[in-house]
């Protein structure tokens, strides 16, 4: 069975190291890369052509919201979750997420009282959501897109 291909992108050190060590203790995933920012996500996206994607808010030089606009306007059809301490239920920063593209969000832990723990909550809050918007039947190649079928516009309305 092919894993799920997921890039991970945040301008901390520390949480991408976190996302990346708690995604892959999932035998179905694989981080591809990581992104320190959107801009650079943005190449890695078009480079390793991920399943999935998950995108913190507040970067430097291009941050989580203009990326995901940037990429649904390139065409990326694929999942993105939001994974940021700005996303919590309702909040203003979620619903600009959501507009501009995101499929979903996760709260970064905060307060919590190892890295262990922090791991297995942030484990147990973004594996089900990839693996959810991320349908993988068995025996699909790795290359093969999924969820990436575009939708079709309407032909334009006679006048």
């Amino acid at each position: 069975m092919s894993r799920i291909r997921v890039l991970v992108v945040d301008d901390s050190v520390v949480i991408r190291r976190l996302v990346t060590d708690a995604l892959s203790s999932d035998p179905a995933i694989e981080v591809v890369g990581v992104a320190a920012n959107g801009q650079i996500a943005q190449n890695k996206v078009e480079q390793l052509q991920p399943d999935a994607v998950t995108m913190d808010i507040e970067m430097p030089v291009c941050d989580g919201i203009q990326a995901v606009r940037e990429l649904r306007r390139s065409g990326f059809r694929r999942p993105i979750v939001m994974f940021s301490t700005l996303t919590e239920r309702g909040a203003t920063a979620t619903l600009d997420a959501l507009a501009a593209g995101a499929d979903d969000y996760v709260t970064k832990p905060a307060n919590v009282g190892s890295v262990q723990q922090a791991m297995a909550q942030v484990a147990g809050e973004l594996i089900p959501r990839i693996k959810a918007l991320v349908p993988r039947p068995a025996g699909t190649p790795t290359t093969a897109p999924s969820g990436s079928a575009r939708p079709v516009a309407p032909p334009p309305a006679p006048k």
